[in-house]
This record gives structure tokens, sequence and C-alpha cells, in this order.
């Protein structure tokens, strides 16, 4: 994320001084929150009236744009589930998760707090051993998938302006990742204007 937020300063981006609240259930357009409930129930959650609560954003910028950096364990087949609803369909970044859902799937080093946790087993109940996708599955992604759908969903009814980056993301024939960590470089105008292509 430092890399990241270094050559948006490099550009010009000024951080805001203090981001807005993650989406709350309450606080989404009732249609998009009732999608949002659906998808809670399709990924397996238990809870009758659950406590949703998204972490905050990753970068919030003074002229209102959120943006959110999506790493490996942001992508599998629950994420897959969310990008399903007719509200995504609308989003830019859509297409290529769509894809990144598949292609980016991985269950080796995923275990331990990054394949559950008692806040997520209280949400979608007890996970399968690490690294078996079986009956149970990984609590810990769905309820990552859940989350970033929220955010989604806010960015679709027009309540915040977001822009979602993938570290698999190509800028310039180089993954997002090696950028960031330093193993390409690129013009960083080619990253500016991704961000404007990703923007919703």
């Amino acid at each position: 994320m430092n890399a990241l937020r270094t050559i948006l300063q490099g550009v010009g981006r000024e951080e805001a001084p203090k981001k807005p609240r993650a989406p709350r259930l309450e606080s989404l357009a009732p249609p998009n929150a009732a999608s949002v409930m659906r998808l809670y129930r399709e990924l397996g959650g238990t809870q009758v009236d659950p406590k949703l609560a998204p972490g905050g954003w990753d970068l919030a910028f003074t002229d209102g744009l959120l943006l959110e950096l999506d790493e490996d364990m942001h992508f599998n087949r629950y994420r897959g589930v969310t990008l399903e609803t007719s509200w995504a369909d609308e989003l830019p970044w859509t297409a290529a998760y769509r894809d990144y859902v598949v292609t980016g799937e991985r269950t080796s080093g995923s275990g331990g707090k990054r394949w559950t946790n008692p806040s997520a087993e209280r949400m979608f109940g007890a996970a399968d051993p690490d690294g078996i996708l079986g009956a149970h599955g990984a609590p810990r992604w769905k309820q990552r998938a859940l989350y970033d759908a929220m955010k989604d969903a806010s960015a679709a009814a027009g309540q915040v302006r977001l822009a979602r980056l993938s570290i698999y993301d190509m800028i310039d024939g180089h993954s997002l990742n090696d950028v960031l960590y330093g193993r390409a470089i690129v013009n960083s105008n080619s990253l500016v204007e991704l961000i404007a292509e990703r923007t919703a």
C-alpha cells in the first residue's frame, strides 16, 4: 500500500486527512442492502441479524476518490459469487475481476487467520481444514468477499466514488504487483489512466 501511495503522491494525488466510514448495511441503498443479505445467505451465512462491518477504505483522496488495492486473498470463488449481482455488471472492474477470481484463487499459503477466525466463523460457521474448499470452505474468505461486495454496492448506488485495482492488473506489460514491489518501472501516467478507467 505504501508503494502505491508514494506513486500517487508523485503525480499530485493528495490524501484526505480523514477517511469516510466504510459502508454498513443500514447505509446502503435498500435494494443493494437486500442484495447483500441474499449474498450473505448464499455464502452460507448463519446469523439472523448479522453485524456486517467492513474495514476502512485503503486510500481516500481530497477530491473524494476512494481507492481499494486488492491483493491475492481477494480473488476466489466466493468473491466470484458477489460479482454476479445485477449491480456488479455496471462496475468498471467487474469484467477483469471475474477472470481474476478464477485464475487467482490460491489455497497454498492461505491458512491460519487468512483462512478463518472467530469473527468469520460466527458469521459463516465452522471452517474446513486449511486449504480444503469442501462443504464449509474458508469463513474468512467468505467474510472478505462479502465486505468487498458491500463496498461495491455503495459505489454502484453512487454513494461513493470508488476505484479498484488488483495486483493482477497489467500496466505497460507488467503486473501491478511487480510495479509495487519494484520489480518493474512503468510510466506513472499509465497508472493514473488505469485508475480513471476503474473509477465508478
